[in-house]
């Protein structure tokens, strides 16, 4: 067996694995009821993926601190977080279900406890009142104007005796240990790294001593023999991420070194933790721990995993490592066992796009793993706006409960115009249920749009994506599913031939009609990206019109060759508004020229890209640019903040004033238009209208500009149903 590494048996504590795979903790949020007890969704999440092979299963993070930290609770005392603190028998009948519906399927499951939110959490409980709660006096991180004040040493003591309650309770319910929330800046980690704990008094002045008291007090409650993984940053890398001058000027230079982390791994080791889960950065720079397609693959594990493994070796430690960070691809994973960086591998976001990766990995069909796209949509940022997670190409994941493909009643003959990510759900699931489809693609490939944004090399993630869809359609296409490339499909072609006709045709450039436009060389961004991405002969003045995800990635394209000047000019007050805060905040860091796509500082931008944001265009002479642009618009780069979403009142936001303006003009010489499309609907009109077949739908970019999540979403729904 090609990875036969990945399936060898491991050992955490007194726990035994069937193989080296672990699903990190992620899928509870919104998959409880408003006691927290768990329900049918999360235990059928879980289900699946024990059925997929997983060796050890991790849940989302559990809170014990309810009554300390206020983040937890929303109005009337309920919660979206899953609970098994107190007693109630209720809630741990619930987790019993849980451990006792993957136990069946060979896979262990650990509980993952957190001490809580503190300052990571939402400001709105202070909005309304509460007093927030943190490790010192810290700001709230979505609004800092909202101060948290210092735990009391009772109220430590008190959340640590909790974690000692949860744990045994976890123990009773079925499950194989626990794992401890100690990163990325949660409550856990407020109250023992550098940059929030500035206690001067007290037991926890010292930043190991909570931890400490908390891993003795599970060990007492259940047993030295019940296993921990403890989790953490290594370091939070603030000084890495944005350099000595921000370093100290905003987060006056305290954060926890790598040298730190080691130390304080030692110290929980001696105090009985079993294993280490370890990866990098925290709220301020979310992109580390929440890696985005950008990256390149395994991009900090020898740095961090392999850093923390060697420092175990040289001080004849013995316990194992368990590396995080982009691993989805079975070669990496593997690579990453070979070269002793770590004893174990996890998995998050793979195992949400494909929950079967584990087995397809071990009986060799690589090729039939779906791959994560690294977007963060589904999975971040459906619960950040009041959802379950979610994944944009697995439309099944969080619906495990109530989603099933099942043989058509009646078989159909089904008509799919476009093959892009909506065009080929659809095509794929009407295929499984046994209806007779025809997919029309009016070029060469497939992808749509999927297509041009994997001709960008950071997007490696896009490709290997599509050579999955490519082999589920070349096999379907085997079987009798009819794909007819080269054809843009018209009325003429599919009026009365099929039942159901889906328009999956996708959407049209939209260019502005912008004066003295004719005036200056210009493109739209998809055919710019089609054209290769090259500028042409002796153009040195770049700018691209439109700030979202395509205009600043397409900025960060063209800065990298360092002979051409690039700026963004955005109608918008913020940069990319609409993308979730992870990607939003690392491509805001690469266009900073802070970081670059592989982590290596010296493959950064030489200068920032010059961004105006809030501004208009009025119009254009030759090699010159006019623009409106609001002379309150803020710093368009500052990655260590989040957006709130909308339906969240900010008192503290201020509200640009829109007769603010200044009058602006720079030298231009060829402009690239990033602006959004518009839906490429006349077909699906046409077709209504002719009354061309008895059920005629619309998906996708074709009804209306979108994400991949909601076109796929849709386009699955629509298959499984008709």
């Amino acid at each position: 067996m090609e990875f036969d590494n990945l399936f060898e048996s491991g050992q955490i504590g007194s726990c035994k694995l069937n193989n080296r795979i672990i699903m990190a903790p992620i899928g509870n949020i919104n998959m409880v009821d408003s006691n927290g007890r768990p329900t049918n969704k999360m235990i059928e999440f879980f289900r699946e993926r024990a059925k997929g092979g997983c060796g050890l299963l991790i849940t989302g993070l559990v809170p014990v601190s309810y009554g300390v930290d206020p983040t937890l609770l929303e109005d009337n005392n309920t919660t979206y977080f899953p609970r098994i603190d107190g007693t109630s028998r209720t809630r741990l009948s619930g987790w019993q279900d849980l451990t006792s519906s993957v136990r069946p399927y060979g896979s262990k499951i650990f509980i993952q406890l957190s001490a809580g939110l503190g300052r990571v959490g939402s400001p709105e409980p202070a909005l309304k009142g509460k007093l927030l709660k943190s490790a010192s006096w810290n700001r709230n991180f979505y609004v800092p104007q909202v101060p948290h004040l210092p735990l009391s040493n009772r109220d430590i003591k008190k959340i640590v005796k909790s974690f000692g309650q949860c744990a045994i309770n976890a123990k009773i319910s079925g499950f194989d240990g626990v794992q401890l929330h100690g990163h990325e800046g949660y409550l856990m980690d407020q109250l023992t790294s550098n940059p929030w704990n500035r206690r001067i008094f007290g037991r926890y002045k010292d930043k190991f001593r909570f931890a400490l008291d908390v891993v003795k007090e599970i060990k007492s409650r259940c047993g030295t023999d019940f296993p921990i993984i403890y989790r953490l940053d290594l370091t939070q890398a603030i000084r890495e991420t944005y350099g000595e001058s921000i370093f100290k000027d905003i987060f006056k230079g305290k954060e926890r070194s790598i040298e730190e982390g080691l130390q304080f791994c030692k110290a929980l080791n001696e105090a009985g933790v079993d294993a280490f889960d370890v990866d990098k950065g925290c709220y301020e720079n979310w992109f580390w721990p929440h890696l985005p397609s950008y990256f390149d693959d395994a991009v900090y594990v020898e740095e961090i995993a392999g850093r923390l493994k060697q420092f175990f070796v040289s001080e004849g430690i013995n316990v194992p490592v368990v590396a995080v960070g982009k691993l989805g691809k079975p070669e990496v994973a593997s690579y990453v066992l070979n070269k002793n960086w770590a004893d174990f591998i996890m998995l998050g976001r793979p195992l949400l796009a494909d929950p079967y990766w584990p087995n397809k990995v071990k009986t060799g069909d690589v090729k039939d793993i779906i791959h994560c796209i690294g977007d963060n949509e589904g999975c971040i940022e459906s619960f950040k706006k009041g959802g379950h997670p979610c994944c944009s190409v697995n439309p099944y994941m969080g619906f495990e409960d109530v989603k099933e493909i099942k043989n058509a009643e009646i078989k159909k003959r089904v008509c799919i115009v476009g093959a892009g990510p909506a065009g080929c759900e659809a095509a794929l699931t009407a295929h499984k249920r046994s209806h007779n489809v025809t997919l029309f693609e009016k070029s060469s490939v497939i992808g749509g749009q999927l297509y041009l944004g994997s001709k960008m090399e950071m997007k490696h993630d896009l490709k290997r994506y599509l050579d999955n869809i490519n082999h589920k359609i070349e096999r379907a296409n085997e079987q009798g599913l009819t794909l007819v490339f080269n054809k843009e499909a018209t009325l003429g072609d599919i009026k009365d031939q099929f039942d159901v006709i889906i328009c999956c045709n996708g959407l049209k450039e939209n260019i502005p009609h912008i004066n003295g436009l004719d005036k200056i060389d210009h493109i739209g961004a998809r055919q710019f990206i089609s054209n290769g991405m090259k500028v042409p002969p002796n153009k040195k003045n770049i700018l691209i019109v439109g700030g979202g995800n395509v205009g600043c990635e397409l900025a960060y394209i063209v800065a990298k060759n360092k002979s051409y000047n690039v700026t963004i000019v955005s109608k918008n007050k913020n940069l990319m508004p609409n993308t979730t805060m992870a990607n939003r905040n690392q491509m805001l860091w690469l266009l900073m020229g802070k970081g670059s796509t592989n982590g290596n500082k010296k493959d950064s931008l030489d200068q920032a890209v010059k961004a105006y944001t809030a501004s208009k265009i009025i119009g254009f002479s030759e090699n010159q640019v006019y623009i409106f642009s609001n002379k309150d618009r803020k710093d368009p780069y500052i990655p260590w903040m989040s957006l709130i979403p909308e339906n969240v009142n900010n008192p503290f936001e201020k509200k640009l004033n829109p007769e603010k303006v200044e009058h602006l003009n720079f030298d231009v010489d060829y402009v690239i238009f990033a602006t959004t499309g518009v839906p490429d609907d006349g077909l699906y009109q046409e077709l209504k209208n002719a009354q061309a077949a008895r059920e005629i739908y619309q998906v996708g970019d074709a009804k209306e500009i979108g994400l991949v999540w909601g076109a796929v979403s849709s386009a699955n729904e629509i298959a499984r149903n008709i």
